[in-house]
């Protein structure tokens, strides 16, 4: 089994992992807002772009996971199963 590919999760993880990062600075933004203190000075554009290929890494190396969990479904069997403990 190969342990990198690129394909749909790939690119699913690419723009899910900015969002997550955005979530949360939304989320701590408020806090300070609701405390009366200054929001976060972060550098939202370098860490949206540094999550975005974090993202794709990640995705990468979870692909191949998604392609043969999709193969154990077409076969009838289990996918997590078929995945995790098939050799």
């Amino acid at each position: 089994m190969e342990h990198f590919s690129i394909g749909i999760v790939s690119f699913a993880f690419t723009v899910i992992f900015p969002i997550f990062y955005f979530v949360g600075f939304q989320v701590r933004r408020l806090g300070a807002w609701s405390k009366r203190e200054d929001g976060p000075k972060d550098r939202i554009g370098f860490f949206l772009l540094v999550a975005a290929i974090i993202g794709f890494a990640v995705g990468c190396f979870a692909q191949p996971l998604w392609d043969k969990a999709s193969e154990c479904k077409a076969a009838g069997q289990p996918g997590l199963s078929c995945v995790l403990f098939s050799k």
